[in-house]
């Protein structure tokens, strides 16, 4: 899908961003990540977090996050334990990757 610049994005979307973080998780530590899961799903959201996935496929696991802009993902990042990704992965001694989108096309 090629969107051209601002064309068919609402100003909301337009600074939304998709962050995702990822490490590969071994069946010794694969409960210790559902259960830190299981704390953010009862805690308290980051100003401009918008959504939160859990997703697993063949011991790969990512938590992608929807944010309102760039500006409260990086102050989620900067505020320990945060942000969904890092917060999820580290409670779980995991060392993850993460990496930004910026969201171009948005179906509802």
């Amino acid at each position: 899908l090629t969107v051209p610049s601002g064309a068919g994005r609402s100003k909301e979307e337009h600074s939304m961003i998709m962050s995702v973080a990822h490490a590969p998780v071994g069946e010794a530590t694969y409960a210790h990540v559902f259960g830190a899961w299981s704390d953010l799903v009862v805690g308290e959201r980051p100003d401009g977090l918008v959504d939160c996935y859990l997703l697993e496929n063949d011991g790969l696991v990512q938590i992608a996050a929807i944010w309102t802009s760039r500006e409260h993902h990086d102050r989620a990042v900067h505020d320990e334990n945060s942000h969904p990704g890092y917060s999820v992965f580290e409670a779980s001694g995991i060392d993850c990757t993460h990496t930004v989108f910026n969201v171009v096309g948005r179906v509802k």
